[in-house]
């Protein structure tokens, strides 16, 4: 794609007030921006600049609202988005990017934080009008044939590869206008950012991706070309489309014997899942897990938690630098009494808003097995060779004999704490069997730590989920994840 265009649009957390007219300079909003200084400022900076505490664990970096430049637009190329488009972006998230949905938010919410955005952007100018698509033609193989055509002579290919598995020979060397690299679409995984309906794509052909090296076709084009273009992009995916995370409720539902402990235990069977969308802070073109299964049960005593997702391989680190573990974690608000729309960030928590995470990783069952080197290698001499295990180093000391999951803490990024072996009351398993990963969590109810999730029947708490695929090189802040869900405990 040979094009580069101006005015870009991003992956970003942002929401607005509907009073100002479409154009306007919005007039400052307490509301917009007391929203978006607790959903967006962590990634987009407090002031628009795509600086946030979290920007510097994410790919691709979070828009920098103050060049006035989006994405996605419903406007031709270099004109500003309306309204409507912002409202949009921020209800339905932007896939390929850590930016989720927040349709948990009020529609007056967002609209407020949509208005906040604008005035960081500055956008006074009123957008030139929306570009007209008509009602999709009827689908041939004809149509198909020319779409595939088209994806060759205009060099879709070169960015997107010959299967649009974004690995064509242009694709090392994107960069957004800022400078920043970026990837392109892998469209196999079903990725379209603005939507992933035939119209939606066919817009993005028309008024291109500004700020990217994503060129308008509207007048390169005919509209029925964009059509068979779309159709044949579609066609690579096929009937998959990305779901960005937003938010849902998991129900804990009560039994009364013991909880199962047993990823294969046959009353997991008569549990309903309840899928969760997931997306990847650090976005790859290798496959990644799109969406964790959730089911979990309580007896009024303890409660269990089974995640299920899709893994193409088993991976553990044993004992080489590069190798990395699958993982998987489930992380608690520890202020289950404030709204979604006030709880701390939804991979780490924030600072003075920490979070319980449960973590389970297979290379914790490879220390209890042996399989990790000695405490004291017999050619030690001095402190220098001595294994973290050896000279005490809490983070290198093993769980408790019994314990493959680990109990920990944050209050956002870089802060992950261990508790004291003593307070680690968080057990689980997990088993690996065509191409899925089954993990088990369990816990008591009642837990005397202050740092522990408080569970109680009848009672709801945000809750979180994270996956890391180990021969993807996932590992620390590189994860797929979800945002807050309820997690109701019947009663």
């Amino acid at each position: 794609m040979t094009r580069i265009v101006k005015w870009a649009w991003v992956s970003f957390g942002v929401f607005l007030m509907g009073t100002a007219s479409e154009g306007a300079a919005p007039a400052p909003s307490r509301q917009g921006e007391a929203l978006y200084k607790e959903q967006c400022s962590i990634c987009h900076g407090a002031e628009g600049k795509g600086d946030g505490s979290a920007a510097e664990f994410l790919f691709p970096k979070p828009r920098n609202f103050t060049t006035g430049t989006f994405k996605v637009r419903s406007t031709p190329s270099g004109s500003p988005p309306t309204d409507q488009d912002l409202l949009n972006t921020v209800t339905q998230g932007m896939p390929g990017s850590a930016m989720p949905g927040f349709s948990f938010l009020s529609k007056g919410d967002r609209l407020a934080l949509v208005s906040h955005v604008k005035r960081l952007a500055n956008l006074q100018e009123k957008p030139e009008g929306t570009i007209a698509v008509s009602s999709p033609p009827a689908a041939t193989p004809e149509t198909l044939a020319q779409g595939k055509k088209l994806y060759r002579e205009m060099k879709c290919w070169e960015c997107h590869g010959d299967e649009g598995r974004a690995d064509g020979p242009s694709t090392g060397t994107l960069k957004d206008d800022s400078g920043e690299a970026i990837l392109a679409n892998d469209f196999t995984r079903g990725i379209y950012k603005g939507g992933g309906t035939l119209s939606d794509i066919v817009f993005r052909f028309a008024t291109g991706m500004d700020g990217t090296p994503m060129p308008s076709y509207e007048d390169s084009l005919k509209e029925p070309e964009r059509w068979a273009l779309a159709r044949y992009v579609k066609s690579l995916a096929g009937p998959k489309v990305a779901v960005q995370p937003t938010t849902g409720t998991v129900v804990v539902k009560r039994v009364s014997g013991p909880v199962p402990t047993d990823t294969m235990d046959p009353a997991w069977g008569k549990v309903p899942a309840v899928p969760v969308p997931l997306m990847l802070l650090w976005q790859r073109n290798e496959a990644a897990a799109d969406e964790v299964s959730v089911k979990a049960l309580h007896n009024g005593k303890e409660i269990a938690l089974l995640l299920e997702w899709k893994d193409e391989e088993v991976s553990t680190r044993f004992r080489r630098d590069r190798h990395f573990a699958d993982a998987a974690a489930v992380m608690f608000s520890l202020a289950p009494q404030v709204p979604l729309s006030r709880q701390a960030h939804f991979a780490m928590g924030e600072k003075k808003k920490p979070v319980n995470i449960w973590y389970w990783a297979l290379d914790r069952r490879m220390d209890l097995v042996g399989v990790e080197p000695p405490v004291q290698p017999a050619f030690a001499r001095g402190p220098a060779l001595v294994a973290g295990w050896g000279s005490g180093n809490a983070a290198s000391v093993p769980l408790r004999p019994s314990a493959i999951v680990e109990d920990l803490n944050a209050e956002g990024f870089g802060t992950l704490t261990a508790q004291p072996r003593a307070d680690q009351n968080v057990n689980g398993s997990g088993f690996y069997a065509a191409g899925r990963w089954r993990v088990v969590f369990t816990r008591d109810l009642r837990s005397r730590g202050a740092l522990d999730a408080p569970l109680e029947p009848g009672r709801a708490i945000p809750v979180a989920f994270a996956v890391w695929n180990g021969s993807a090189e996932d590992r620390d802040g590189q994860k797929a994840v979800s945002t807050w869900y309820r997690l109701v405990l019947a009663r």
